[in-house]
């Protein structure tokens, strides 16, 4: 009984009170944060804005609520008291909302979805909270049909992580409340629908091309990263990088011939370690052996101190039965990277084993 008399008289005064404004900033903020945690594709670009006017207004009404405290003129302050509890209703329906966004997320009824989607604008949030709040969003057209473009507010890591006119890949949930979100750490630049994207639109950025070529690369799809690839080099025809690993694509392909002519424009260009070296393994794997020894020489010939070119020297002489020639570059090689010993002693054991 005395707790109810004690709620009784607590709650008439509750928004009287300068404390509660203090803490319905900070529920506010927290809202908002919970928000980010499982963001929806929203049909409406304004949520941002929202959060700062509730936390603006909930400033002000504290603001006032402290004046009130000091002023000597009391009466003034019960004209404006409505309008004090107008704001924190205000704020408490925010609060409300953020949490439902939360339990709408919580109490994911499907499992995730893989989407991809066009970055139509990037948008910075005018004010932001730091970790509290999004710090912008994206207006997104979703390859479905007849979906119009979404929004989706994101905090700054997510935001970093995107360009306006890019494709992106991401993760989404259909929602408890019925409310699709998605998980803002699986929103990624998809360079390969980037890349698509900006072909059709007539834009051809290298940057672009490029990612989607190694991607092609990585998942061992040579014929269409040689296609792309073609494009690139008329645009970036000084790409040593990039020659050399869609040459060494060329070769897991069992094309090593044509790894050979990938890189025979390079080669005639650049004087480069790496370069000669790669030059040379694929002109030995191509047949060439004794020009691919040269290029291969001509490697350790720029760098003395790199240990790349001796092990391709070792191994190829190895091949050709030429032990003398095999056994000098492995010693130079175990002097440079006491690891690889164990190829000399090989050696000087086979050596050994016939002689007996």
């Amino acid at each position: 009984m005395k707790l109810l008399g004690i709620l009784r008289n607590l709650i008439p005064n509750l928004f009287r009170w300068g404390i509660i404004s203090r803490w319905l900033v900070a529920l506010c903020l927290w809202a908002s944060s919970i928000q980010l945690a499982h963001p929806m594709l929203s049909p409406w670009p304004f949520m941002g804005a929202v959060t700062t006017a509730v936390v603006v207004l909930c400033l002000l009404v504290l603001t006032v609520r402290l004046a009130e405290r000091v002023s000597p003129n009391r009466q003034i302050w019960m004209m404006v008291r409505p309008f004090l509890h107008v704001g924190d209703f205000i704020a408490l329906a925010y609060i409300a909302c953020g949490v439902g966004l939360y339990l709408n997320g919580i109490l994911t009824t499907s499992p995730p979805e893989k989407r991809f989607g066009e970055v139509l604008t990037v948008k910075e949030e005018p004010i932001q909270f730091g970790v509290w709040g999004p710090a912008g969003y994206f207006e997104i057209a979703v390859q479905e049909p007849d979906l119009p473009p979404r929004y989706l507010f994101v905090d700054a890591k997510a935001f970093q992580r995107v360009l306006p006119g890019q494709g992106i890949s991401m993760v989404s949930y259909e929602g408890g409340l019925g409310l699709r979100w998605v998980d803002q750490n699986t929103i990624l630049p998809d360079y390969k629908k980037t890349a698509v994207a900006l072909t059709t639109k007539g834009i051809k950025d290298p940057i672009f091309l490029k990612r989607s070529i190694s991607d092609d690369l990585s998942g061992q799809r040579f014929q269409q990263a040689y296609r792309k690839a073609q494009e690139y080099f008329e645009q970036e025809p000084g790409d040593i990088s990039l020659a050399q690993d869609l040459a060494s694509g060329a070769f897991r392909a069992g094309q090593p011939a044509l790894g050979v002519k990938i890189l025979e424009p390079f080669v005639s260009k650049h004087y480069n370690y790496k370069l000669y070296c790669s030059f040379g393994a694929l002109l030995r794997d191509a047949g060439d052996v004794e020009k691919g020894i040269d290029y291969l020489k001509a490697a350790v010939g720029i760098d003395p101190q790199a240990a790349d070119g001796y092990y391709l020297l070792g191994h190829t002489y190895e091949k050709l039965g030429h032990k003398d020639a095999s056994r000098l570059a492995f010693t130079k090689l175990a002097e440079l990277q006491p690891q690889y010993t164990y190829l000399l002693q090989q050696q000087i054991a086979e050596h050994t084993t016939r002689a007996n």
